[in-house]
């Protein structure tokens, strides 16, 4: 059993001092930034942008200008933020002949004399202005501190310590089984990569893979940690090689270029890859290079090498990443792109050895954070004993299993038959659903073949109707009218299949119902918007039935009867029968306490349905109702409705907002929230919320902002007790990786060398911790499919034990921070003038809180129950653009 686990995270070392490196800096001047975006603005008729694209200048120089080592955000909006950072002056004649062909980008294409003149002026300008170079010492490990004890790194850092962290890195190949991988810098939005580079080659079945091990860096803060940290988080990057690489319709790829600078005293120099995208040009009707890619640009800054066109490249992926002429590419696999050969992850051992090479690397300046220690008492609440081979153990396990499956559906029911509609395209589909309801729930078997199958368990009605889909599974045609939108033509053709999926229902009972839908896969609509999915949901929710999809067994690996348990199971937690395993926390919160979850659904533009909307899910689940337990806030009804009527309400149309502003979208957010916080303060209340997912809505959820056993919301000059919002209120908040590796990945080290680095399931924190620490860490097992891939296996460098390594997927759970930003703790009671009363353990909490992520019908859960059923319920969110002509 592992004790400790260690995060692949750092902190700056105060035993070292300060990392200080000379940079010359050089700023956007307003001499070009004002002529280049009127350009740019040229190809906008609305909504002109106040800023310039200059991501993709960035990408240029970084790729191509030697000594740069990072360039600034905002340079674009302002000549006093310090455009890009370099070791040494670079020759203004590189900065202005790089600049010269990005200019080139601006204009729209279909130029006329007025917009050729004002092209020409522009590049004048460049030839006739030459900006000044500054010269500066940066501290790279410089940080302040927040009112709440939160370290406030500059902000230049988070751009520029990853670029300085990745350089230093590449000088150092690393070992590995007798053998070393080399890296290349890719530079990102959030941080840098580094990618080994060539790729690693895996041949089984004279099929040759590409791989690459990949290294994310990014700088990140902790609440109420005083010193800010370096994230390094470890992975597989896989190379499409099956050619022709095939993309589905409407989407893109990127690709990594691997170019030769085209400046000759540089041209042994290659420290980075860089990022294209390409995609489907419906204009030209070809694959095309997006005009921000290097690969369009470097081609007319370099005449010596050949660059690969779109179309070469997808036809000979292989051949490109191997090289021609000095130039090689690599087209980043996706799971869209059919089946790889080689598994994504990598296990503890391998991550293990990743981390102490880049510990190594960052000496002296950089110090691994310390080793997380057990939180001590139950990790785990009330659960079923774990599968036996004992069939008397067995059978009443299986009972006891069966009979809180029937009182959850009794729950979420109330006094309603089960109805569940079966829309079948294969029989054998229809048979296997008909065997895993009826498994489910313990009834007896089908003694005859019928389109209707009734049961009555205990005083539980189970009635089951199949039905062929027929027309309503095949694809959408969203044929547009004169004066319509594409948005609006999709509307139309999801509300026409809609009604129709509804007539073919029929009216459903009081209660909402469950639909089973068999389709075909999503790559069998290879049409722009075919996908009848979403009008299929939409219609099933006007005939009052809750909605889950299963796919024919030949678009499909899984076996059909798994798949089948699988819709069964998530469509009862659509209809809210499901409710929290009893907690084991040693101290009772509360024996009366309700869970409240929030989760902010945004839909973009470029969604199922193609329309924006917002919609704030709120949850409260109070496992000791013996009704609905499981409700949602229905705010145009201004109360709690059971959970499956709460989906039936986010997809009917208008339920959704599409506030344009961002600040008008905060402020209903906010005012939405507050008024939750009133509905609920009648009990005992347990609040979670995703700090990633809200913190734009509420930006007071951001690490430095947050203070202990306080809340802040817009317009308030200082944060405010939470006591104010309710006398039991506690509220934790969650983070997970995400997009941009907030959290870090872990790994349990092995307490002598004889034991192998592994993974450990349970809740930590900092040694040596103080009874008031307030941040958490919340581990749980890998899933069963996992659990077979043994620990110590090696990937990026096969061995004679392990040839087919690479094969391997290795499943890792992220770790989840839990921070308890507010409870009843000894200060937030002498605040309300409860000082008599007893303090809450932060550690108590934060149990309950990763308890939740357990349940009898789950693999443990990436997130608690009330805050995972919360963000499910964003499946339901699919708004449909207004009529049109």
């Amino acid at each position: 059993m592992y004790h400790l686990i260690n995060m692949t995270a750092y902190e700056p070392d105060p035993d070292a001092g300060p990392w200080h490196e000379d940079y010359r800096i050089l700023t956007f001047p307003d001499e070009w930034r004002i002529p280049f975006i009127d350009l740019y603005r040229r190809r906008w008729r609305r909504d002109q942008p106040v800023s310039l694209p200059v991501s993709s200048l960035n990408d240029l120089l970084r790729s191509t200008a030697p000594g740069l080592v990072a360039t600034g955000r905002g340079a674009g909006t302002s000549a006093e933020v310090p455009w890009f950072y370099s070791i040494d002056e670079m020759p203004i004649e590189l900065v202005t002949t790089l600049l010269a062909s990005w200019v080139m980008t601006l204009p729209p294409d279909d130029e006329d004399t007025e917009q050729r003149s004002a092209l020409n002026q522009a590049l004048t300008l460049i030839e006739d202005y030459e900006p000044d170079w500054l010269s500066e010492t940066v501290n790279l490990t410089a940080a302040g501190t927040s009112p709440g004890g939160t370290a406030r790194p500059e902000q230049r850092l988070y751009h520029l310590l990853p670029e300085r962290i990745g350089t230093r890195l590449t000088t150092r190949p690393m070992p590995l089984s007798g053998s070393s991988l080399s890296f290349r810098l890719v530079s990102r939005d959030q941080g840098v990569e580094l990618v080994s580079w060539p790729p690693q080659t895996y041949v089984r079945k004279r099929q040759i893979w590409r791989y690459s091990a990949v290294m994310t860096i990014t700088v990140q803060t902790v609440p109420f940690a005083a010193r800010f940290r370096v994230h390094v988080s470890y992975g597989i990057r896989r190379w499409a090689t099956k050619p022709p690489v095939l993309l589905p319709d409407g989407r893109g790829a990127s690709v990594l270029l691997d170019a030769p600078l085209p400046w000759l005293e540089a041209a042994n120099t290659r420290d980075r890859l860089a990022l294209n995208s390409l995609a489907f040009d419906r204009s030209l009707g070809v694959l095309a290079w997006n005009r921000r890619s290097l690969a369009e640009l470097l081609p007319g800054l370099d005449l010596v090498h050949s660059y690969p066109k779109p179309a070469e490249l997808t036809a000979e992926p292989v051949t490109w990443m191997e090289g021609q002429g000095g130039v090689a590419a690599g087209i980043v696999y996706s799971t869209a792109m059919g089946t790889h050969g080689v598994g994504a992850g990598l296990m503890p051992l391998e991550r293990s050895l990743l981390d102490h090479w880049v510990e190594d690397g960052l000496r002296p300046y950089f110090r691994r954070v310390a080793p997380l220690e057990r939180v001590r008492g139950k990790s785990k609440p009330v659960l079923l004993p774990a599968k036996t081979k004992d069939p008397i153990k067995e059978e009443l396990r299986s009972r006891r299993l069966v009979q809180a499956r029937c009182d959850a559906v009794r729950a979420a029911l109330g006094e309603q038959p089960l109805l569940i509609d079966v829309l079948w395209q294969n029989e054998q589909t229809r048979d296997e659903l008909v065997e895993a309801i009826r498994e489910w729930l313990e009834l007896p078997p089908v003694t005859a073949e019928a389109d209707e199958h009734e049961w009555q368990a205990g005083d539980l009605r189970v009635i089951v109707r199949t039905r062929p889909l027929e027309n309503l599974g095949a694809p959408l045609r969203a044929d547009r009218r004169t004066g319509q939108s594409r948005t609006q033509a999709l509307a139309h053709a999801i509300r026409a299949r809609s009604a129709e999926t509804a007539a073919y229902l029929g009216p459903g009972t009081s209660t909402a119902q469950l639909a089973i839908v068999e389709t075909l896969g999503p790559d069998r609509f290879t049409a722009r918007d075919s996908d009848p999915k979403s009008a299929l949901r939409h219609g099933c929710a006007a005939a009052g039935r809750v909605s889950q999809f299963i796919v024919v067994p030949e678009d499909s690996e899984e076996p059909v009867q798994r798949r089948a348990l699988s819709a069964v199971a998530d469509g009862m937690r659509q209809l809210g029968a499901v409710v929290p395993p009893q907690q084991r926390l040693g101290e009772e919160l509360a024996p009366d306490l309700q869970y409240l979850a929030l989760w902010y659904v945004r839909r973009q533009a470029g969604g199922p349905t193609r329309q924006a909307g917002q919609y704030l899910v709120a949850l409260r689940i109070r496992p000791d109702d013996v009704h609905h337990s499981v409700r949602g806030w229905d705010d145009a009804r201004k109360e709690w409705v059971p959970y499956a009527q709460l989906l039936l309400t986010l997809i009917a149309d208008g339920a959704v907002e599409n506030i344009r502003t961002a600040a008008d979208r905060r402020d209903a957010v906010q005012r939405r929230i507050r008024s939750l916080l009133y509905q609920v303060r009648d009990r005992p209340t347990l609040l979670l919320v995703n700090s990633g997912n809200l913190r734009d809505a509420w930006p007071g959820l951001s690490n430095g902002q947050l203070v202990k056993d306080k809340i802040s919301f817009d317009g308030e000059r200082e944060p405010s007790w939470i006591a104010l919002h309710g006398p039991d209120l506690r509220v934790v908040l969650l983070r997970d990786a995400n997009s941009r590796e907030e959290t870090s990945q872990w790994f349990a080290p092995g307490a002598s060398e004889d034991l192998t680095p592994g993974l450990a399931q349970g809740l930590w924190r900092a040694r040596n911790a103080d009874q008031d620490n307030r941040v958490f860490a919340s581990t749980v097992d890998r899933p069963p499919a996992g659990r077979k891939v043994a620990r110590d296996l090696l990937k990026l460098v096969p061995t004679e034990s392990w040839p087919h390594a690479p094969a391997a997927t290795a499943s890792n759970p992220q770790a989840l921070e839990l921070t308890v930003l507010g409870c009843l703790s000894r200060a937030a009671l002498e605040a309300s003038g409860r000082a008599d009363a007893r303090p809450d353990q932060p550690a108590i909490v934060a149990t309950s809180a990763h308890q939740l992520r357990f349940h009898d019908e789950y693999h443990p859960l990436s997130r608690p129950l009330p805050l995972h059923l919360a963000r499910q319920a964003e499946e339901y969110v699919l708004p449909l653009a207004r009529e049109g002509s």
